[in-house]
This record gives structure tokens, sequence and C-alpha cells, in this order.
């Protein structure tokens, strides 16, 4: 139990930790298997994703961290096909992996639902410890089915306040729930699992 306690202490810390721009130093594997990119700003990242190149020669298999997985699509040429998927302790931690956090603000996910024209409904809450007063947060949601594989990502403004309304401001000590984002093309059966990963892009305030 306590082993266990401390490996989602320090997965959970990583979320917390997600650089903006900066350079990899160094890959280390934690005692659970989970591996994590050293950057040479002092911050760490989770690596999520591994991508495999499938081609008449054979196939190789590269890493990838939880900032770089909404900008990696899959692709496919005339004689190469890559196909991104979680890794198998991201599979294991999957939930860790519908929390994301920067500059303050936590991001976390509330509830998932389908609607009748079977579109996945996805609700988010949002917390802030900072000092600025955020009006637009930008969040890619990126999707992956019951086996790891990835589906697509959707990028949604997670939060918008109204224009010139303070009150609708996300500020420090505050927690808000976002509206529910409806994304289309989803397969139910193949997501029962509810697999995805989180990332902040843009955040905008106001004084």
């Amino acid at each position: 139990m306590h082993k266990l306690l401390r490996v989602y202490t320090s997965l959970a810390l990583l979320l917390f930790t997600v650089p903006v721009m900066a350079e990899e130093v160094a890959k280390i594997t934690l005692e659970n298997g989970t591996t994590v990119r050293l950057n040479d700003d002092f911050t760490w990242e989770y690596v999520i994703l591994e991508s495999q190149e499938s081609a008449s020669t054979g196939a190789s298999v590269t890493a990838q961290t939880a900032s770089e997985v909404s900008s990696t699509a899959t692709k496919t040429t005339a004689a190469v096909v890559t196909t991104n998927t979680l890794t198998a302790s991201a599979m294991e931690n999957s939930a860790l992996l519908n929390h994301t956090a920067k500059s303050g603000v936590k991001v976390s996910l509330l509830k998932s639902e389908w609607d009748a024209d079977n579109r996945l409904g996805l609700t988010f809450d949002l917390a802030s410890t900072s000092s600025e007063n955020y009006v637009v947060i930008e969040m890619d949601i990126t999707l992956f089915d019951d086996s790891g594989k990835q589906l697509k990502t959707e990028t949604v403004k997670v939060w918008k306040a109204i224009f010139r309304m303070a009150n609708t401001y996300l500020r420090n000590g505050e927690q808000r729930q976002s509206k529910t984002f409806w994304i289309e093309g989803i397969d139910k059966s193949q997501w029962t699992k509810e697999l995805m990963s989180l990332k902040i892009g843009e955040m905008d305030s106001r004084m």
C-alpha cells in the first residue's frame, strides 16, 4: 500500500511540472517501470506514448512525452505506417492522465457521458492557485481506444470568461466547472476504459 502511494505521488508530481519549452537531458525509469524525461530547466515529464513504425524491412519504436502527444498524429506513407500507443505503464496508471496542470491551474476530468447521437461528452473541473485572473484557457484532449491506440486530439477552450465580467474570471482559490464538450467519431464500445491525456495550452489573463 505504501509503495503504491509513493508511485502515485511521484506520478502526480509530474503533472505539475510539464515545461513550455525545454530540452531533454536524459530519461530515467522509476521503481514501477514508469519512464520520465529530465529537462534542462530542472523539470520532468511523464513519457506516455510509444510510436511504432511498421515497414517492409521491420519496425522501430520511439518514446514521446505528455507534452508531445497532441502535436503528433498517426501518419501513413506508401512504405511506412506510424501508430502511437500508450505505454504499458501509462495504461496501468491511466487515471493520472485525466489531470493536468500549468501555471497554478489544475484541470481534471469531472465526468463523461454519451448523447443520443453517440457523441462523447466531457466535462472538466478547474481549480486555481495562481495570482493571475484567467479569462481563456485552451486545452488539448487526446483520446485513446481501449488498446491504448491514439484516436484523435481535440483542442477546446476549457475555460472562457464573459468579456468585462470579472466574476466569470478564474481567480486564485476558485474552483469552476467547464461546459460539456461534445466529441464525434469515437466508438463507445472501444472507449470503455476512458483513456485520454490532457494538456493545457495558451492561457490569457486580465488584471
